[in-house]
């Protein structure tokens, strides 16, 4: 690693120079000059990192909110099956409002981003 370092700060600044619009001159003697371009190098580095971190983020809460939400209506789905099933069994007969309210359920359970098949109909 100790020789590794010392052979990616030179790589860095002699990258770094290519790139930058005014040419700073590095040889072997300037000292600062190479230090600049370390210190510059190293700060980019920082901000990429922490950008890339923060789409990481942002996509890791996109997705735990599309699994709440997902979540919330495959409850719904179930709760409104439960009684469904309960009202039909009890009194053998067929709710048509209930029956209404839990196609709508499904649809909706259906028609959101976590549904598997969604994906494989596209």
């Amino acid at each position: 690693m100790r020789i590794f370092l010392p052979f990616l700060c030179l790589l860095s600044g002699v990258l770094l120079q290519a790139q930058s619009s005014t040419s700073i001159p590095v040889t072997a003697s300037d000292q600062a000059a190479m230090a600049k371009l370390q210190i510059l190098f190293f700060e980019q580095s920082l901000r990429d990192v922490k950008e890339d971190s923060g789409r990481r983020q942002i996509a890791a809460h996109d997705e735990a909110i599309m699994r709440f939400q997902f979540n919330q209506k495959a409850n719904r789905f179930v709760a409104l099956w439960g009684d469904f099933v309960q009202r039909l069994n009890d009194q053998q007969t067929v709710d048509a409002k209930l029956a209404k309210k839990l196609s709508k359920a499904f649809h909706e359970l259906e028609a959101s981003d976590g549904w598997p098949l969604r994906e494989a109909m596209k």
